[in-house]
């Protein structure tokens, strides 16, 4: 019996964390709208070498943290994160990605965050026609902080 229970126990051990489980974690956050919480769980997960040291499963908790920052707004997260994983992964951060992060950033009310985001991937992918179609849509924006973060970045 306690054979069979320290045998369990040490299999258990190491096996390492359930991935599923703690992605399932970081999902049920997002859904919950507690996106505070989603980004702590993905960073609690990508602090895990059996994460960490796996690509593919790395960057399953990095997308999932950058979706939330965008979700609660947090641009300047948003692209920080985005270009830090450009550089290990520009295989997986394409246009499509920052594109659907910056919807995802206006949509949480971060319209300069999104102005900045959109300018990040115009200047990384300067054949993607809709960064400057996105920028140019937002020339007539009523939101004024948009109207001041084009003007900034030079596009006014």
């Amino acid at each position: 019996m306690i054979r069979t229970l320290a045998f369990a126990l040490f299999t258990a051990c190491a096996s390492g964390p359930d991935v599923e489980k703690l992605q399932a974690d970081v999902d049920a956050a997002a859904a919950a709208k507690d996106y505070a919480g989603a980004i702590q769980k993905a960073d609690a997960a990508l602090a895990l070498p059996e994460v960490s040291a796996d690509a593919a499963k790395a960057w399953r908790f990095e997308s999932a943290k950058l979706h939330a920052q965008a979700a609660a707004g947090n641009g300047a997260d948003v692209k920080a994160g985005l270009e830090r994983l450009a550089g290990s992964n520009p295989k997986q951060v394409t246009a499509s990605t920052y594109l659907t992060l910056a919807d995802k950033l206006r949509a949480a009310g971060d319209g300069p965050g999104y102005a900045d985001l959109l300018d990040a991937g115009l200047k990384r992918f300067p054949a993607e026609t809709a960064f400057q179609t996105k920028i140019d849509e937002m020339k007539s924006s009523a939101d004024p902080a948009e109207i001041e973060r084009l003007k900034a970045l030079g596009y006014l």
